[in-house]
């Protein structure tokens, strides 16, 4: 009798437990279901969005044609860069900008209209675009936003800068093809690579600012913006190499949009930064999402310079007003034996909290082996990648923006 009510009361409880499961995975496939309904929804909004976008410029087109004001078509080249033999390189094909006169540059209401035609500029998709370099060429069609990528072999080229040719490929063979040359990049095996963030670490732009970062955007170019004091000079130093026999080379890697190329162009050369190669998004409307992932292009990215050189060391540099510390740590901990040095930068007092938490887990990732640095200014990272051995300070001299004593 004792044995048949223990039977009872272990056969009741199978029973909860078993309608306990069948409920908690209803409640998962509900909220499974609701997830891929949400992602559903998201891509339709986003057609419909990209949809509606097409028909705009679609209509902006016929009706320049129609009035005879469709200025000519207009190539603009993007550095590229060679990884295993291979030449990455994307150019866009848009209407050729209109460009203020230098005395009216300085205007804030053209420095406005010129900040705005960028992100209403007119793109030509669907037109053939050529590459060549050297004795080797590939082609390639413009997207709806009129770049293009293409890749093409690029084998036994010796570290440095080279050009390419980009040519459009005319449907009428009586027209003439829009050209354009860019420079490409041809990293030293084995060298130390310098993967920046550009927003809050080398230009002021305040994205952790909220609205401040549109004022910045839309009302300044590249004479008004402000670099992030000393890490011109940082950077210039950690450009000459510690033993002058192998040349770092230097990758600029951002979420803002590529239609804002050309200004950061004028502002790195302007501020005297290394020459490198610069990764934007497109934040126009994609067919696929409304929204782009700034963390996910930046984690791509670095995926793809890491898995392209694998001889090669890196060091990363980012603030701590974005998502560069997780999207470093995640690559660091993927390829450990590449990373030299992870910086991050602090932003400024608006983000104390997250400034204490960084400090704080700087000293833990250390103790794990992963080289993680939390600091203040260029002075701090300067010092730390001294005693690290990827810079030598003295090449870094005194400057207003950056003093070593």
């Amino acid at each position: 009798m004792a044995d048949e009510k223990k039977s009872r009361s272990k056969r009741t409880r199978l029973k909860r437990h078993a309608k306990r499961a069948v409920y908690k995975t209803g409640v998962i496939a509900t909220d499974t279901k609701g997830a891929l309904s949400d992602a559903a929804k998201s891509a339709k909004t986003a057609q419909i969005i990209a949809d509606l976008e097409d028909r705009v410029a679609e209509f902006r087109r016929e009706r320049k044609i129609g009035k005879d004001s469709l200025r000519a078509t207009y190539v603009e080249p993007f550095r590229g860069y060679v990884t295993d033999g291979q030449a990455h390189v994307r150019v866009r094909v848009m209407e050729e900008p209109v460009i203020p006169a230098a005395a009216e540059a300085i205007d804030t209401r053209n420095v406005l209209r010129t900040n705005l035609r960028r992100f209403v500029a007119l793109a030509f998709p669907g037109v053939q675009v050529r590459i060549t370099m050297g004795e080797f060429s590939a082609k390639a069609t413009t997207d709806r936003h009129g770049y293009a990528k293409v890749k093409l072999p690029a084998p036994d080229l010796e570290p440095g800068w080279y050009e390419y040719d980009a040519a459009t490929i005319p449907v009428d063979k009586s027209e003439n093809p829009a050209t354009a040359v860019g420079d490409i990049l041809v990293p030293e095996p084995g060298a130390v690579m310098i993967i920046s963030d550009v927003d809050d670490t080398v230009l002021k732009t305040g994205l952790s600012e909220g609205m401040v970062a549109v004022g910045r955007t839309l009302f300044r170019d590249a004479q008004t913006r402000r670099p992030i004091p000393g890490m011109a000079a940082l950077y210039q130093g950690l450009a000459h190499g510690v033993d002058g026999s192998h040349m770092p080379s230097f990758f600029y890697l951002s979420t803002g949009p590529w239609i804002m190329y050309d200004m950061l162009t004028d502002f790195f050369e302007l501020n005297d930064f290394p020459d490198g190669v610069r990764f934007l998004t497109d934040w126009l409307p994609q067919q696929r999402y409304v929204l782009r992932s700034g963390r996910e292009h930046k984690r791509k990215t670095l995926q793809k310079l890491f898995t392209g050189n694998p001889e090669s060391t890196f060091v990363m540099i980012g603030d701590s007003g974005q998502k560069d510390p997780a999207a470093y740590l995640e690559i660091a901990r993927q390829h450990p034996g590449q990373v030299k040095a992870i910086i991050i930068m602090d932003v400024g007092e608006h983000m104390a909290e997250r400034a204490d938490e960084l400090r704080t887990e700087s000293q833990s990732l250390r103790a794990e082996g992963i080289p993680f640095y939390f600091v203040e200014n260029a002075i701090e990272a300067g010092q730390v990648l001294s005693d690290l051995g990827v810079l030598d300070i003295d090449m870094i001299g005194v400057r207003d923006d950056f003093v070593t004593g």
